[in-house]
């Protein structure tokens, strides 16, 4: 099994995630914007989140724990760097939908290439878009149903 290594943009806080992530996506909503802009990495702050999905379980701090700064968003628990403001990981609020979390993967470093498991499968939260994307990745108005979402597919009809 695998273990990726991350740490947030001034190297406060680190952490570890066994195994691959279960997906990886661009994640467009308000919130994530919101918590990305006063961080202190560029790619935070490209109008959209990308993020790696992992169970709770498998995702790690091995330092800077104290340094984390908690904000709560609509249905979800932020959690971010005191010092550099870098999106470490969001879980839900409710408690049984905490089986899953999702980490800012502009945090993890790879040695050699990008695995492909880290390769964005989706697009969520398409409607509050900013940044439009021409890829061939499906375009979701907010989440697939799995991510308690309508499962509704955006399409450009939607933008008029």
């Amino acid at each position: 099994m695998s273990t990726y290594l991350g740490e947030c943009y001034c190297g406060v806080i680190k952490f570890y995630c066994d195994g691959d992530p279960f997906f990886t996506q661009y994640c467009h909503c308000n919130k994530c914007r919101e918590v990305a802009a006063p961080s202190k990495r560029d790619t935070d702050k490209l109008g959209y989140a990308w993020t790696a999905g992992y169970l709770t379980p498998s995702f790690n701090i091995t330092s800077g724990i104290d340094n984390l700064l908690e904000i709560s968003r609509n249905n979800a628990k932020l959690f971010l760097c005191k010092s550099c403001y870098s999106l470490i990981y969001g879980i839900s609020i409710d408690p049984t939908k905490q089986e899953g979390i999702g980490v800012n993967a502009n945090n993890f470093y790879f040695t050699g290439s990008m695995p492909e498991s880290f390769k964005p499968v989706r697009h969520i939260w398409y409607i509050n878009k900013i940044v439009n994307f021409n890829d061939e990745l499906p375009k979701f108005k907010d989440a697939p149903k799995e991510q308690f979402g309508s499962g509704e597919l955006w399409n450009y009809d939607d933008s008029k």
